[in-house]
C-alpha cells in the first residue's frame, strides 16, 4: 500500500479559544482520523493561535504562507483540517486556496466534511458556498457580539481585559450566565494623580502628546509597564472617556485587512449615564482638552463643527503670540526667532550679549512673492508690550460690565430655541422610518400577490423616503453638534466673567506656556502690518461687547 504523509492545519481565532485549548481538540480528532485512513502517516503539524480566519488576508497569515511553501515543495501530500473553515472563512479567496492546493497535487481534506475536490463544476460551487455561508456566519457573529457590546458599554460594563491607567479592576459580585464573575474599575490613586497632571499638562500648559511624554521621562515618573512614557500612550489617554466618568467602546476598530484604525468621537458608544466613582476629570475640562489637542491637527484630521481656533496651534515657541500672530499683508503665519549678539572684549574673549527674538513672515522666508510688506521681522518684545497694553485695556473696560444677563440672552435663548427644533427634526424622522416600514411592509405583500399597490410605486415611493430620512438624519446630527457647541460656549463665558477681576494678576505671573492659554481665551488674531497693529478679539466675547468693537487698531 501506498504511503501518503499528511500535514494538518490547526486555527484558533480568539484569546479565548486559545485559553480553551481548542487546538488540542482538533489535534485528537484529526489524529483519530489519520488512524482509521489507510497508509496515512503524520509528517508535520501546523497551529494559528488567536489569528481569524475573516479579518486576516491570507498574504497575512505566516503560518499559512508557511503551508503553502511546504506544499510548493512537495512535503506533505495531504492537507488535513478538523473542518475546511480552519484554512479561512473568506469567500473572496478561501475557495480559491483550497483549488490552488488541489492544483499543486495535495488533496484537501477535513475530519467532519471529507474531501474536497474539483472534478466538475459542482465540485467547484459546492466548495464556493461553503466559504460563502462561513463568511456569512463570522458576518452574523460579529453582528451579534458587536450588539451586545454595545448594549453592555451603554449600561456601563467595562468588558476589557487590562485597565486603563489610573484604575485597577476589583471583584464585582456580578456573574453574567456563563457563571463568570465581571470585574469593574476602580481608581487607582497614586495613578490617577498622574492622570490629573496629565491633564493639567494639556489643559493649562496647552502640551502635546510628545512633550507631556518627554516631561515625564524627564522626571522619572513611572508608566505601568516601567519602560517610559511614549506619545502614543499619553494620546490615548488624553481622548479616553473614562477619565470623565464614562465606558466607551468602538473607539478603534479592525479592518478586514487586520488593521487597526481610530474611530471618529460622534461614532463612540458611551456608557448613558456616568459613574462618578470613577471620573478623574471633569467633563467641562476633557472637552476642553479636546479642543485644544484638535487645534494642534491638520484640517484634513480635524472633525466638524469643533472649535479649534480658539487656542494657540503650539505652546513651546518663545514668542509669546505665536499661533494668534500673522503678516498683515499677506495672511501668512509668523514665526518667533532668536539671535544672540556677541561682542569681544579687551582680553580677546567672545562673550554672549542678549538674546533677542523676533516676529518674521514664513511667506517672506520661503521667497513667496505674495507679501507686499518690505520688511521681513519685527521685534517681539515692542509688539508683545504694545498688545499686551490694550489687552489689559481690554479687560479693564469688561469688569464695569455686568456679564450675566447678556450671557444669558445670547447664549441659553438660542440654546432653547435649537433644543424645540431637535424636538422636532426627531419627531420628522421618527415617522419617516415608520412610514418607511408600513412601504417595506406593502412590498412584501405586493411579492405575494395580496397588495392593490403597483410595486414599481412603492419602491419610488421608498426611495424618496430615504433620501428624505438621509437629509433629516444630517441634519439633526448638525443641529445637536451645534447645541453642544452653544452649550460649550456658555460655559466658556462664564469661565471668562469669573476669570475677568483676576486675569492680569494670573498672567503675570504664569511662565509663557499658561500665558498662551489664557491669552487664546481673549485673542483671535494679530495683524501685524509695517505701521500698525491689528487685534481681533474673540468673538464670542466681542458679541456683546459692541462698545468695544470687533477690531482695536493700534497706530
Amino acid at each position: 500500500m501506498e504511503e501518503k504523509r499528511v500535514a494538518c492545519l490547526y486555527r484558533v481565532s480568539t484569546k479565548m479559544q486559545v485559553e480553551k485549548d481548542d487546538i488540542p481538540m482538533q489535534k485528537i480528532a484529526c489524529k483519530e482520523f489519520i488512524s482509521r485512513m489507510p497508509g496515512w502517516v503524520l509528517v508535520k503539524e501546523y497551529a494559528e493561535k488567536g489569528v481569524s480566519g475573516y479579518k486576516k488576508k491570507a498574504a497575512e497569515r505566516d503560518v499559512l504562507q508557511q503551508v503553502r511553501a511546504d506544499a510548493s515543495n512537495k512535503m506533505f501530500d495531504i492537507l488535513l483540517v478538523f473542518m475546511f473553515d480552519r484554512l479561512g472563512r473568506r469567500e473572496d479567496e478561501t475557495p480559491f486556496i483550497v483549488e490552488w492546493f488541489v492544483a499543486q497535487g495535495i488533496e484537501v481534506w477535513s475530519t467532519r466534511e471529507g474531501q474536497q475536490k474539483f472534478d466538475n463544476r459542482a465540485d467547484k460551487l459546492i466548495n464556493y458556498i461553503r466559504y460563502w455561508q462561513a463568511g456569512g456566519e463570522s458576518e452574523k457573529t460579529s453582528i451579534r457580539v458587536k450588539e451586545r457590546q454595545t448594549q453592555l458599554a451603554k449600561e456601563g460594563v467595562y468588558m476589557s481585559g487590562t485597565p486603563p491607567y489610573g484604575y485597577t479592576l476589583v471583584r464585582s459580585g456580578i456573574f453574567t450566565k456563563h457563571g463568570k464573575e465581571r470585574k469593574i474599575l476602580q481608581i487607582d490613586p497614586k495613578e490617577a494623580e498622574i492622570v490629573k497632571l496629565i491633564y493639567r499638562l494639556s489643559l493649562e500648559m496647552g502640551y502635546g502628546g510628545l512633550r507631556i511624554s518627554k516631561y515625564l521621562n524627564e522626571r522619572n515618573i513611572p508608566s505601568r509597564k516601567g519602560t517610559g512614557w511614549t506619545l502614543s500612550v499619553v494620546n490615548y489617554m488624553l481622548r479616553n472617556p473614562v477619565y470623565k466618568g464614562y465606558i466607551a467602546y468602538n473607539k478603534t476598530s479592525v479592518k478586514k485587512n487586520g488593521t487597526q484604525g481610530r474611530i471618529g468621537k460622534k461614532d463612540w458608544v458611551l456608557s448613558e449615564e456616568k459613574n462618578e466613582s470613577i471620573a478623574l476629570i471633569s467633563e467641562e475640562d476633557w472637552e476642553k482638552v479636546q479642543r485644544i489637542r484638535n487645534s494642534k491637527t491638520p484640517a484634513c484630521y480635524q472633525e466638524e463643527n469643533m472649535d479649534y481656533e480658539s487656542y494657540p496651534l503650539q505652546t513651546k515657541s518663545k514668542g509669546l503670540f505665536t499661533g494668534f500672530i500673522k503678516c498683515g499683508h499677506c495672511g501668512f503665519n509668523m514665526t518667533a526667532n532668536s539671535s544672540q549678539k556677541k561682542v569681544k572684549l579687551k582680553d580677546g574673549t567672545i562673550k554672549a550679549q542678549k538674546v533677542y527674538t523676533y516676529y518674521r513672515c514664513t511667506s517672506k522666508t520661503s521667497g513667496h512673492l505674495k507679501c507686499s510688506s518690505k520688511k521681513m521681522t519685527y521685534q517681539a518684545d515692542k509688539i508683545e508690550n504694545i498688545v499686551m497694553k490694550e489687552i489689559y485695556k481690554y479687560l479693564d473696560s469688561l469688569k464695569t460690565v455686568d456679564l450675566t444677563s447678556e450671557i444669558e440672552k445670547l447664549t441659553k435663548g438660542n440654546v432653547s430655541d435649537d433644543e424645540i427644533m431637535l424636538k422636532k427634526l426627531g419627531k420628522q424622522l421618527d415617522n419617516k422610518i415608520e412610514e418607511n416600514n408600513k412601504l417595506k411592509g406593502e412590498i412584501v405583500k405586493c411579492l405575494m400577490g395580496q397588495s392593490n399597490f403597483d410595486e414599481k410605486i412603492l419602491n419610488e415611493l421608498i426611495t424618496n423616503n430615504n433620501k428624505e430620512i438621509e437629509n433629516l438624519t444630517k441634519e439633526k446630527e448638525s443641529l445637536e453638534k451645534k447645541v453642544a457647541k452653544k452649550q460649550l460656549e456658555y460655559n466658556e463665558m462664564k469661565k471668562v466673567q469669573k476669570m475677568i477681576p483676576v486675569w492680569k494678576e494670573e498672567f503675570e505671573k504664569a511662565p509663557t506656556e499658561v500665558k498662551k492659554m489664557l491669552l487664546s481665551q481673549i485673542i483671535s488674531q494679530i495683524y501685524v502690518f509695517e505701521n500698525k497693529i491689528q487685534i481681533e478679539m474673540r468673538v464670542d466675547l466681542d458679541t456683546f461687547f459692541n462698545f468695544i468693537g470687533k477690531q482695536q487698531k493700534i497706530n
